[in-house]
């Protein structure tokens, strides 16, 4: 007897005649092939990650290698994922850097294998379709986790998708009213408080959606239940809490920079950036045509019955999506609302699917011509989304050729005298240095100041006790939120002194300066301009080998290059305001190789044009003190 492939034909799940396939083998190849998809939704995203995560340092996951490396509490998250991040650092697998890369194309896995189990749930109570159903469910996931959004996060340490792995587990996993065993609540509880405990908005998010689901059942669970539930949720949460609490009083806590520090304040000063909604990012990855099928999958599944239970969490995560809309952020840091952005994502898969399964099953059972060849070019147009949406992750989202990074933290930091003190204004260059040192415990000798973050737990108190010198400083940051002349010029003295260019900075303050790699050495007295020559040259030339890495084809860093900009344009400034206009042309040329629209190169370069006698004005970007 031969059985029906699943191939053109079978998309419409029409079966062969009773007595050309017995039942029994027909149920046995049912049961194979949804077997065999429901490990493609693991393997093949799992494959696909593992192969382009990132085995060096990205600015992306500095914080989250801080946080689980370093066992710095860093905000109120990242519970679950420190934990996890110190057992894989134990793998004899790569650098660490790699090592905490893989718990996210681990969790990418899990919340791939999850929204296929969602979909297929779904796409079962909307009737009987033993082949179909199991290839939209693994189409689903596929889009899902193999899209340009997935792919960015589930390849770089500490991105979000554990916590969208954890918020969509506990969708699945939702205990009905007739469950008798409370030790099924308790867990439930403690799934809830972990997504809560990894990302507030994962944890918020699917609380909402359960609400919502709970509220279109008429299915609120019992008191004891509920009960049971809380306890759980409250009994996980006060013991994601403990490390929190006793960490500052371990014998070597090191620099605690308290609870109040969150992700988003990398942001600073630092380059921003435009983030997407998760429409939007499904728009242009996608196409309308796929948005289409997913609003009407989104419809149908509302107004059946059988269904509505099981849309209505997703239609939950659509729309807290959209009302939560996407602004600028830094070029350094993710969105806070990531882990709520990649669950949307998933509903809006499910829902597509849900789309072509309605679809696919209204066209195979119409008596019009040409309507079976219709719907299975329906549900080839599923996968074909599939192929493009890896095509197009495959370059944007391969972090392995990503060594700008790294390439700037050597030039930051390996140029730099014994025993210098580091004074950093930018948030982002700061965790930078600090995964830095926590990861490969480099230049252990160099002091480095984060100004921003002075009043934050312990951070000056161990810089104080590291180096008696910075009294001065840490008063004048206290009282004014930067330090004057006589604090850095008395630091300078004792120790070879590094600073980022502060705009309240008057002339005085600027003829101290002289440019290095990627920073600004600060000198006890005041720098003549064949001091600076040299060391300009040396600066520019780790300028354009980092630029060269951060640009090349296929492996562009745009974070990277972004920080450049940042150094480049203060460097410029500084040259500007000590009138070395030959210094100011070279740098105006490098910096336009980054930005030609740049408004500082447009101003510079007509100053240039324009002020062949005068100084260079620089007076709306320095202060006067």
């Amino acid at each position: 007897m031969t059985i029906a492939s699943p191939g053109l034909s079978s998309l419409g799940d029409v079966e062969a005649p009773p007595e050309a396939v017995p039942a029994g083998d027909l149920r046995a190849a049912s049961r194979w092939f949804e077997a065999s998809c429901a490990w493609a939704s693991v393997m093949l995203p799992l494959g696909f990650t593992l192969v382009r995560v990132s085995s060096v340092a990205a600015w992306r996951g500095d914080v989250a290698v801080v946080r689980s490396l370093g066992m710095m509490p860093v905000g109120l998250e990242g519970a679950l994922s420190s934990v996890l991040c110190q057992l894989t650092s134990l793998l004899p697998v790569g650098g660490r850097h790699l090592r905490v890369g893989l718990l996210s194309a681990v969790a990418l896995a899990v919340a791939a294998r999850i929204i296929y189990a969602l979909a297929r749930r779904l796409l079962a109570s909307c009737g009987a379709s033993p082949r179909l159903g199991p290839a939209l469910a693994l189409a689903a996931a596929l889009l899902t986790t193999l899209s340009v959004t997935w792919q960015l996060e589930g390849t770089i340490g500490g991105g979000a998708t554990l916590a969208a792995a954890l918020g969509l587990g506990a969708l699945l996993v939702r205990p009905d009213r007739q469950r008798v065993d409370f030790r099924i609540w308790l867990g439930f509880g403690g799934l809830v408080a972990l997504a809560l405990a990894e990302s507030h908005v994962a944890g918020a998010s699917a609380f909402v959606a359960l609400a919502v689901q709970a509220v279109v059942l008429r299915d609120l669970p019992e008191r004891r239940a509920t009960l049971f539930a809380a306890l759980g949720f409250v009994v996980v949460l006060a013991v994601c809490l403990v490390p929190l609490l006793v960490r500052p009083y371990a014998a070597r806590a090191g620099v605690q920079v308290a609870t109040g520090v969150v992700e988003t304040s990398i942001a600073g000063i630092d380059a921003s950036t435009v983030r997407l909604s998760a429409l939007a990012a499904w728009r242009g990855d996608m196409g309308w045509i796929s948005l289409g099928l997913a609003g009407f999958g989104a419809v149908v599944g509302v107004l059946r019955e059988r269904s509505r239970w099981l849309v209505a969490p997703l239609v939950t995560l659509v729309l807290a999506d959209v009302l939560l809309p996407a602004q600028l952020g830094s070029a350094f840091a993710a969105d806070p609302l990531m882990a709520l952005r990649l669950m949307a994502l998933g509903a809006v898969a499910i829902l597509m699917a849900l789309g072509v399964h309605t679809g696919v099953m209204a066209l195979s059972h119409a008596r019009i011509p040409l309507a079976r060849p219709a719907a299975a070019l329906i549900g080839l147009f599923t996968f074909a989304l599939v192929l493009m949406a890896s095509e197009r992750a495959a370059h944007v989202a391969d972090r392995r050729g990503q060594l700008a990074a790294e390439a700037w933290t050597d030039h930051a930091l390996g140029r730099l005298p014994y025993g210098s003190v580091l004074l950093v204004r930018s948030p982002a260059a700061a965790w930078r240095l600090l995964a830095a040192r926590v990861v490969r415990g480099e230049r252990p000798d160099i002091l480095i100041v984060p100004i921003g973050m002075l009043d934050r737990g312990s951070v000056a108190r161990e810089l104080l006790r590291a180096e008696p010198g910075l009294a001065p400083l840490l008063r004048d940051v206290a009282v004014s939120g930067s330090p004057g002349e006589y604090a850095l010029s008395s630091l300078s003295d004792l120790r070879p002194l590094y600073v980022e260019l502060d705009p309240s900075w008057g002339a005085r303050l600027v003829d101290h300066l002289m440019p290095e790699s990627f920073w600004l050495s600060f000198a006890p007295t005041a720098m003549g301009r064949s001091d600076r020559s040299a060391a300009l040259a040396r600066s520019r030339r780790a300028f354009a080998e980092v630029r060269e890495l951060a640009s090349r084809p296929g492996a562009e860093d745009d974070a990277t290059l972004a920080m450049l900009q940042v150094r480049a344009r203060e460097q410029l400034v500084a040259l500007a305001a000590l009138n070395d206009k030959e210094e100011v042309r070279r740098l105006t040329a490098d910096l336009r190789e980054l930005d030609p629209q740049d408004p500082l190169v447009l101003r510079m370069e007509k100053q240039l044009s324009t002020h062949k006698r005068r100084r260079l004005d620089v007076s709306h970007l320095l202060g006067q003190r």
